[in-house]
């Protein structure tokens, strides 16, 4: 009787225990929770290929979408990481595929804005939703769920008539032993539960991954419902109605419970979790449930990825409400007819101590500036705000206004030596899908830094005139950044002149970092090799030599 007692004791206490430190993370982490929120999120590392899997399996649903050289011409990896507080994998990988998109709806607009501010003003029911996304968490397993769900045959296990069969022969010894009342029945109970453990043991490492992805899968619908059922997204009239989407998966909920409970209990870490995890593991139970759901899921890979989407757009609103909070200036963008560029105290969110400029850019455009005055970054500043706007209804700026519109750049340029490529043949390539995506139907904004720099003068300047003077008379607004002086006189009445100057003092040179009207009518290459402490020898030749 003592033994007895001893054990029901120390089960308790492990109970106990186990509440407890449950109920001391679930503290601390509301703790972090409020302090985080609209302070910039701790940079840590990333891995984007797991984060882009959803938008990679999903890319060709959409039309409006930034193509790669623009993403990584504008350092979006870079914004991604600023914006993302997102407490779940569904809310990053959602908050990377919108950022990849540009919809041209307004009701796109009006209904994350709402989302926003619904969880921007009302503190308690936005630390409550994280902590429920917090309990799907990021673990690096679960980000190939949307992979598993488009390829569901794929992921199906084998044997699972066998499994059925161990199942049958584990619970039918135990009715003659109660029939007999003979205990030497359970000895082959005992047998198969063996023989069970050891299937388990072997079948659960080699399907971990797949086991793991589905609990977070399962977890999806889980936390849907509940978000649905309560009252954290509003009484009536909810932010999110996330009712039709779960309706295709009504009949999964019971089994969906079930495992879900099971899992969340063996990931604990205590040993009356691992002891629980092994004793149901032996029934196999879990292969079973596993094909189950994914049976359940056939034909309705859609509708689980709509619920994916809606689900990730709730964590990903909190994420940009935070990121309103962290940056010293935003405003919601005003979509107009007008095609033009209305900027009022725009800048960039990735610089610290931001210089604002006002500018309104009605027509093409060539900048031109001496070195490290500013051209890129306000160019990048521009298209940035364009995009963003459009994708996560948020602008670094004061007002800003402009038409739905596509944006595509040429930049950031490199050398491809693995296709054999120089930098002039990717120049051109890069700027011939510029010249590609143009059409009557769409209004596009091209932005280009340092037109063909990989080629000698003379022919730069032609070919350069030749592309904007393309340029001039399409669906476009095109925003081009130049040392090139002679395009501002070659191209004048076409395009529109602006310039960020610097100014030299004896021993230093300081920039404003403001736009101004007409060309530039500084250089500066010189004087910098001279600040920097090159030699007096090359700076002294440097200014003799005559070209």
């Amino acid at each position: 009787m003592e033994v007895l007692e001893i054990i029901v004791a120390i089960v308790a206490i492990t109970v106990v225990v186990s509440i407890y430190n449950n109920w001391m993370q679930r503290k601390k982490l509301k703790r972090t929770l409020e302090m985080q929120y609209g302070k910039e999120p701790k940079i840590k590392e990333i891995d984007m290929e797991d984060i882009a899997i959803f938008w990679e399996e999903n890319e060709k649903d959409y039309e409006n979408k930034i193509d790669k050289a623009t993403w990584n011409d504008l350092g979006f990896d870079d914004i991604y990481r600023r914006i993302n507080s997102c407490c779940s994998f569904v809310g990053e990988q959602i908050l990377y595929a919108v950022l990849h998109c540009f919809p041209t709806e307004k009701s796109y607009g009006t209904e994350l804005e709402k989302k926003i501010t619904y969880f921007a003003t009302r503190k308690e029911k936005r630390i409550e939703t994280q902590l429920l996304f917090s309990g799907i968490g990021k673990k690096e397993e679960n980000y190939n769920i949307p992979f598993i769900v488009n390829n569901l045959e794929v992921f199906e296990m084998g044997l699972i008539w066998l499994y059925r069969i161990m199942q049958v022969l584990l619970i039918l010894p135990i009715v003659p032993a109660v029939l007999f009342k003979n205990v030497n029945f359970l000895g082959i109970t005992f047998a198969i539960f063996c023989i069970n453990l050891i299937l388990y043991s072997q079948r659960k490492s080699q399907y971990e991954i797949y086991l793991a992805s589905l609990n977070s899968m399962t977890k999806v619908i889980q936390t849907a419902s509940f978000l649905d059922e309560s009252e954290l997204l509003g009484k009536e009239n909810k932010v999110v109605e996330l009712a039709p989407l779960l309706e295709s998966f009504r009949k999964l909920n019971s089994l969906v419970g079930k495992l879900q409970g099971k899992k969340s209990s063996s990931y604990s870490g205590d040993i009356f979790a691992m002891l629980n995890d092994y004793l149901i593991g032996a029934t196999l139970w879990e292969f079973t449930s596993y094909n189950k759901v994914l049976e359940g899921l056939k034909g309705k890979e859609k509708q689980y990825l709509d619920l994916y989407r809606a689900l990730g757009e709730i964590d990903m609103s909190i994420a940009i409400a935070s990121f309103r909070e962290s940056i010293p200036m935003y405003c919601i963008p005003e979509f107009c007819e007008r095609e033009a560029i209305i900027m009022e105290e725009v800048y960039h969110p990735l610089t610290k101590n931001p210089v604002c400029n006002t500018i309104t850019l009605d027509k093409n455009c060539i900048i031109t500036g001496s070195n490290a005055s500013g051209k890129s970054t306000f160019i990048k500043a521009v298209a940035v705000n364009v995009l963003l706007g459009q994708s996560i209804h948020t602008c670094m700026a004061k007002r800003m206004a402009y038409p739905f519109a596509k944006v595509i750049t040429s930049m950031a340029v490199t050398d491809d030596l693995m296709a054999g490529e120089s930098y002039y043949i990717k120049e051109i390539k890069y700027l011939n899908r510029i010249i590609k995506s143009l059409s009557k139907e769409q209004f596009v904004i091209c932005v280009i830094d340092e037109i063909l720099r990989g080629t000698n003068t003379e022919e730069r300047i032609a070919a350069s005139v030749a592309i904007l003077e393309y340029l001039h008379n399409k669906n476009c607004l095109a925003i081009v950044a130049s040392h090139d002086h002679e395009l501002t006189e070659l191209l004048a009445g076409r395009y529109e002149n602006y310039h960020f100057s610097e100014r030299i003092l004896e021993n230093d040179i300081t920039f404003d970092y403001k736009i101004h009207n007409g060309p530039s009518t500084t250089k500066n290459a010189i004087r910098l090799l001279e600040y920097i402490g090159f030699p007096e020898e090359i700076i002294t030749n440097a200014k003799h030599i005559k070209l």
